[in-house]
């Protein structure tokens, strides 16, 4: 493909509205080192952003990122796991994660044991950027996301601590 910088920029939010997407491009905040950021809302029943953006000094690269907090009711309901449920819960999530998208970078923050955020990012290249594989990518940290909760809430559900009811999973 070849662009660049806006152009590209510009490209990939035209692919995203031609799909019925909402795009918001935000203001990067001083001493991000992002060169630009499009911040793209899942619909759904859970909301889920998904970042498109380029790094700061790599015009070869789109960063495609999905960071998940643990929400507080979640990290309640977490921290009377005891500590070796939680490894597992997280280390099987993870596991799973790497299974789906053996390309992404993962992070499970701060440790295994007291998880509460989780950063999924997959690079892909200016070069060989396509709506395609944008529009796929997307979907992927879209589909990570509801890996995720449903990780937390079955496990939560199996130790009897998930009072909510069930929503129905976005799957793209």
């Amino acid at each position: 493909m070849g662009l660049k910088g806006e152009s590209l920029k510009s490209q990939i939010i035209e692919w995203l509205t031609r799909e019925g997407l909402e795009v918001r491009v935000e203001p990067v905040p001083p001493g991000v080192p992002v060169e630009w950021v499009i911040i793209v809302p899942i619909p759904g029943p859970a909301p889920i952003n998904v970042a498109v953006q380029q790094p700061r000094g790599r015009p070869d690269v789109i960063a495609v990122t999905l960071g998940v907090m643990v929400g507080a009711e979640h990290r309640e309901a977490l921290s009377r796991l005891a500590r070796d449920d939680r490894l597992i819960l997280a280390s099987e999530m993870l596991k799973s994660l790497i299974v789906m998208c053996p390309d992404c970078a993962i992070a499970i923050q701060p440790s295994l044991e007291d998880f509460q955020f989780i950063n999924v990012t997959k690079v892909e290249y200016a070069e060989s950027a396509t709506r395609e594989r944008i529009l796929s990518t997307v979907k992927l940290m879209a589909n990570a996301f509801t890996l995720i909760v449903t990780c937390i809430n079955s496990t939560l559900a199996s130790k009897g601590l998930y009072r909510k009811p069930p929503r129905e999973p976005v799957v793209m």
